[in-house]
C-alpha cells in the first residue's frame, strides 16, 4: 500500500493504483466523464485535472498511477478554473440550457422556464434530468452563467442536429446529446466483447454509430444495456419507463430469475411499479456490473392488469372470482377427499424453477409431511434428473462446488450448448472475458452457430443430436490406450484438433454444460461423457471445473428442497430409513415409504386423481402438448398456484394468485450453488399473495382435515421458513436472512464429490427418419417467459425469434423465401410459423426457440427427444 497526501489529508492506496479511482474512493469529487473504472484510460475529456507536488504543470488523474508520497490537490482555484474552461470546451457542442441555468435548485415539472421560451432542450425536456452526470459535473464545477463560447457560429443552437433512434423497444439513441466521450463504444468492445458501436467520421463531424450507421436494432446490438450505464448523459437511455425512472423512489436490491446465473439487480420503482433495472454489484460476482436484454428490460414484460386477481373457482361452465377463504376451503377439502377415497397416491404436487426455495420447501413438505406422498416433481424434472444420475456415478454427489467466477481466468474452455449466448448470457461473457483477456483456448461444440463461436479456437459442429457421440470420441482421445477418437465424417479434423487442444491445456480448464429443456437419455450421455473429460484433464480438480447450467432459474434449489420424488430436502433419499427417520423427527410427523412417481409418471394418463401445480406450466415446458391437456382435463382436482394466467391455469378447478417474482420475498438458487435473496420490490396485483403464503395457510388446513401430527406448518414470514430450512438442510446452514451474504455459495460439507471415476457412455439413437428435418429446441435471448406464457405477441419485443430458422440452401430447393409461412408436421401435430434463413443452422436442421408463441412446437414432440423430426413445405 502506498501512502499519499490528498488536499491535505493523508490516506492509503493501493501502490500503482489509476489516480482517479482513488479520489473518488476516498470521497473527493473529481470530474472523470470519460473515464470508466477498470478499464483503460481513453484521456479524452481531459476534466479529472490535479495538481501533483513534483510535476509540471496539470497532470491527469486517469492516467496517473498512484505511488508513494505523493502530494495531490485537487480543489485549487488553478484547477477548478482550468476544469471550467476544459467542459466549456464540451459544452459547446452539447444542448446546455439546463447546465449552465442560473438555478441552482433545478425547476420542478409545471414550473416556467425563466431563461429561455425558444429552445426546447432544458431540465423538464430531458428524461435524464436529476440522473445526468454531465448536469452533476456542471453544478459541482459551477457552471451557471459560464459561456465563453456565446457568439460562435459551430455551436449546437446554431447546426443541425441528427434525429434519435427511437424505432426499437428497448434503447434510445438521441446522438444530439453525445459529448463524444466514447465510454459506449469501450463498454461494449472492451466490457461486451460485442464491438456494436464505433465512432464515425473525423474531426469536427466524428460521431457514435451503431452498426454501419443504421438503426440499433438493425445492428449486432444485444440491447445488454451497459451502454446506458457508462454514458454520462441522455444520448443513450431505456426506451420503456424512461420518464417514471426520473422519479424513481425506491431501489430495491433482489435476484433476477430470467436463467440459472441468478444476476443481482437493483429494481428502481415509483408507486409500487417496476420502472428501471441496474446492475446490482455487491452481490452474486459472477454478474457483477452485467446483464443481459431479459435481466435489464423483462421486468415489464406483463403488466399487473394482465396478471390473475383475485382466486378463481371452476363451476357455471367456468371459472368464477371467489374469496381467499373459499377457494383455501375448497382446495383442502378436495385434496382431503381424494385422499380419503384413493389413497395419497392418487395426489401429485409439482413445484417449479421459478418458485422461491422457500415456496419449494413448503411444497414438498405439504406433500410428503402433510398429504403423505412422495409425488412431487417439475416440468424440469427429468433432464435435470439425467443430468444428476450421471454427476452422482461420476463423483459420487450431483453437489458440484465449482465456481462460475473461475471461467474468467480458465486458459481452456469446452462449451457444451445449444447456443450459450441466448440461454445463460452472462456466463457466455465471462468465457469471453477469459478468451480476450487471458488468451484462453475455447472449443465450442454445438449444431448451432451462436455468437460464442467468434472466439472459439475450434467448433465441433455435429448433428442436433449427436453432440454425445462427439464428445465420447473427444474423452476417448484423451484417456488413450492406443486406440484413435471415433468422429464422424464431416468433423474428424475439428474433433482431433479438440483432442489436442484439451491436450496441451495449461493452467485452469473448465467445462460448461448447457441443459436442454427436452431430451432425458441425450442429457444423461453428454454429462457422462463431460465428466469423463474433466476427469481426464483435471483428475482430482474435475469437480470444480466442470459446470452444468440448468436450463430455469432455481433448478438446483428445487433438488435441493426435495422437489423430485426420489429425494428428500437436503438430498436425504428416501429409500434410507436412516436418513426418514432422521427428517421425520426433524418434521415431526411420519413421510411415506413408497416411492414416487416421476414427472413422466405423474403426468401419464390415468395415473393421478388430483394435481397441486405451483407456477410449474407443463403445457408450455413439457414435451407432449397434446397428451398433457387430456390429462390435466381428466383429472378429477387440478389446482395451480402462479401469478400468470398460463395454459396449465385454464382446466384448474381453482386457481390461487400468486404474487410476481419481483413482489417475491425469499431465496433462490444459482446454477454454481449461490443463494441469493429475493426481496419485494413492487406491490402484488390485486388479492395476489406470496406463494410461501398461500402454501402455508393451505398447509394449516389441510393439517386439520389429514391430522398428521406436531407438524409445523403456519409461518408469519418467509425468514421464518429459512430459518428453518437452515435446520434441516446443511447446504442452506448460513442462509438465515439476518446472517446470510447474498451471493456466497454453499457450504457442501459432507454433500460434495467423493470420488472422480470415468463411467460408460450409452449414446442414445437417433430420432430422425430419413429425409426429415431434424428441428433443434433451444432457449432464445430475446423472449420473455412470462410473456410467452401468456401468448402475447410482443413476447419478443424485436421479433428476432419468431420464426423457424432454415439453411438458405435447404429454403432455396424447397422454394421457401424469408419471411414465407411454413408448415412444420410430424405423426404428433403441426404447426405454422414464418421461415428465417439463415447458415447459423446446418442443411436438414432447424431450429426454434421453445418460447415461441407460448412453447406450440411442445405440441410436436410426442416423446422427450432431443431433437424432432418433422417435415417443412409452404404454408
Amino acid at each position: 500500500m502506498a501512502k499519499i497526501t490528498l488536499d491535505g489529508r493523508e490516506i492509503e492506496a493501493p501502490d500503482g493504483a489509476p489516480l482517479v479511482e482513488v479520489i473518488k474512493n476516498s470521497g473527493t469529487f473529481i470530474s472523470n466523464l470519460c473515464y470508466i473504472d477498470g478499464l483503460p484510460p481513453y484521456a479524452g475529456c481531459r476534466t479529472c485535472i490535479v495538481e501533483i507536488e513534483g510535476m509540471r504543470g496539470f497532470q491527469l488523474s486517469c492516467t496517473t498511477k498512484v505511488s508513494d508520497g505523493m502530494i495531490v490537490r485537487v480543489n485549487t482555484p488553478e484547477a477548478h478554473s482550468t476544469r471550467q474552461a476544459v467542459l466549456s470546451l464540451i459544452l459547446s457542442y452539447h444542448s446546455d440550457r439546463c447546465l449552465t441555468c442560473h438555478r441552482v435548485v433545478k425547476c420542478k415539472p409545471g414550473d416556467t422556464c425563466l431563461r429561455d421560451d425558444l429552445v426546447t432542450h432544458r431540465c423538464l425536456t430531458c428524461s435524464k434530468n436529476y440522473r445526468c452526470e454531465l448536469q452533476t459535473t456542471c453544478e459541482m464545477l459551477e457552471m451557471a452563467g459560464y459561456e465563453p463560447w456565446d457568439g460562435d457560429e459551430r455551436t449546437y443552437y446554431n447546426l443541425p442536429q441528427p434525429p434519435p433512434d427511437q424505432a426499437n423497444p428497448f434503447l434510445e439513441f438521441d446522438p444530439q446529446m453525445c459529448i463524444i466521450c466514447t465510454r459506449c463504444v469501450r463498454a461494449c468492445d472492451e466490457i461486451r466483447h460485442t464491438g456494436a458501436i464505433t465512432l464515425a467520421g473525423r474531426g469536427f463531424s466524428t460521431r457514435i454509430e451503431f452498426g454501419a450507421g443504421g438503426p440499433v436494432h438493425e445492428s449486432n446490438c444485444d440491447f445488454c444495456g451497459a451502454c446506458i450505464d457508462v454514458c454520462p448523459t441522455a444520448t443513450l437511455m431505456e426506451h420503456p419507463n424512461k420518464w417514471s425512472a426520473t422519479q424513481t423512489e425506491r431501489w430495491t436490491p433482489t435476484t433476477c430469475t430470467q436463467c440459472s446465473v441468478g444476476c443481482s439487480i437493483f429494481l428502481g420503482s415509483k408507486k409500487g411499479r417496476g420502472v428501471i433495472v441496474r446492475p446490482d454489484t455487491r452481490s452474486n460476482p459472477v454478474s457483477a456490473d452485467q446483464l443481459c436484454v431479459r435481466g435489464r428490460f423483462h421486468y415489464d414484460a406483463v403488466k399487473n392488469s394482465e396478471r390473475p386477481q383475485t382466486p378463481m373457482i371452476k363451476r357455471n361452465g367456468g371459472q368464477e372470482a371467489a374469496s381467499w377463504d373459499e377457494a383455501l376451503e375448497f382446495t383442502a377439502a378436495r385434496v382431503a377427499q381424494i385422499r380419503e377415497e384413493h389413497g395419497p397416491q392418487a395426489i401429485g404436487f409439482l413445484g417449479s424453477p421459478f418458485a422461491t426455495n422457500e415456496e419449494n420447501y413448503l411444497l414438498g413438505k405439504i406433500a410428503r409431511a402433510i398429504v403423505g406422498t412422495n409425488n412431487i416433481d417439475s416440468s424440469t424434472g427429468p433432464v435435470t434428473r439425467a443430468a444428476a444420475d450421471s454427476l452422482r456415478a461420476a463423483f459420487g454427489s450431483e453437489v458440484l462446488p465449482a465456481s462460475m467466477e473461475r471461467l474468467a481466468d480458465s486458459k481452456t474452455i469446452l462449451v457444451v450448448a445449444d447456443d450459450l449466448e441466448s440461454s445463460h448470457n452472462v456466463a457466455a461473457l465471462r468465457i469471453k472475458d477469459a478468451v480476450v483477456r487471458k488468451n484462453a483456448r475455447l472449443i465450442v461444440v454445438s449444431p448451432l452457430w451462436g455468437e460464442l463461436n467468434d472466439f472459439a479456437e475450434v467448433w465441433l459442429q455435429p448433428q442436433p443430436g449427436e453432440e454425445a457421440a462427439a464428445l465420447a470420441a473427444i474423452a476417448a482421445g484423451l484417456e488413450g490406450g492406443g486406440g484413435q477418437p471415433s468422429f464422424a465424417e464431416g468433423f474428424r479434423e475439428a474433433g482431433t484438433r479438440a483432442v489436442a487442444t484439451l491436450q496441451d491445456g495449461d493452467g485452469p480448464i473448465s467445462l460448461v454444460h448447457g441443459l436442454s429443456h427436452f431430451g432425458v437419455e441425450a442429457t444423461r450421455a453428454v454429462t457422462a461423457a463431460l465428466a469423463n473429460i474433466a476427469i481426464a484433464c483435471a483428475a482430482d480438480d474435475a469437480a470444480n471445473a466442470l459446470f452444468v447450467l440448468p436450463q430455469e432459474a432455481n433448478v438446483w434449489g428445487l433438488r435441493d428442497m426435495g422437489g423430485s420424488p426420489e429425494v428428500l430436502p437436503g438430498y436425504r433419499y428416501f429409500t434410507d430409513e436412516a436418513a426418514r427417520e432422521q427428517l421425520e423427527r426433524l418434521w415431526g410427523g411420519p413421510l411415506p415409504a413408497a416411492p414416487g412417481l416421476t414427472f413422466e409418471e405423474v403426468t401419464a394418463d390415468g395415473a393421478l386423481k388430483a394435481l397441486v401445480v405451483m407456477n410449474d406450466n407443463p403445457l408450455m415446458l413439457a414435451p407432449g402438448r397434446s397428451r398433457m391437456m387430456r390429462t390435466l382435463e381428466s383429472l378429477d382436482f387440478l389446482a395451480v398456484i402462479d401469478s400468470l394466467p398460463t395454459a396449465t391455469t385454464k382446466p384448474a378447478h381453482v386457481a390461487l394468485p400468486d404474487a410476481s417474482p419481483w413482489c417475491k420475498e425469499g431465496t433462490t438458487t444459482s446454477a454454481d450453488r449461490r443463494v441469493l435473496r429475493m426481496n419485494p420490490a413492487t406491490s402484488p396485483q390485486g388479492e395476489a399473495r406470496q406463494g410461501w403464503r398461500i402454501l402455508s395457510e393451505l398447509g394449516a388446513r389441510l393439517m386439520e382435515r389429514l391430522q398428521p401430527g406436531e407438524i409445523r406448518i403456519g409461518y408469519q414470514s418467509a425468514s421464518e421458513i429459512m430459518d428453518e430450512i437452515s435446520q434441516v438442510i446443511p447446504l442452506y446452514r448460513d442462509a438465515g436472512y439476518r446472517e446470510m451474504d447474498s451471493g456466497a455459495q454453499q457450504h457442501i460439507d459432507g454433500l460434495g464429490p467423493n470420488r472422480a471415476e470415468r463411467q460408460a457412455i450409452e449414446i442414445p439413437p437417433s430420432t430422425a427418419a430419413q429425409g426429415d428435418f431434424r428441428l433443434m429446441i433451444g432457449r432464445g435471448l430475446y423472449t420473455s417467459y412470462e410473456a410467452a406464457a401468456l401468448h402475447s405477441s410482443d413476447a419478443d419485443r424485436l421479433h428476432r425469434e419468431d420464426s423457424v430458422k432454415i439453411n438458405p440452401a435447404d429454403a432455396s430447393g424447397l422454394g421457401i423465401s424469408e419471411g414465407d409461412t411454413v408448415i412444420l408436421k410430424n405423426e404428433h401435430g403441426e404447426m405454422r410459423i414464418k421461415a428465417g434463413l439463415t447458415d447459423a443452422v446446418q442443411q436438414k436442421m432447424l431450429y426454434l426457440p421453445l418460447y415461441y408463441a407460448g412453447g406450440a412446437v411442445a405440441a410436436l414432440a410426442g416423446e422427450d427427444a432431443r431433437v424432432i423430426s418433422v417435415s417443412i413445405s409452404c404454408g
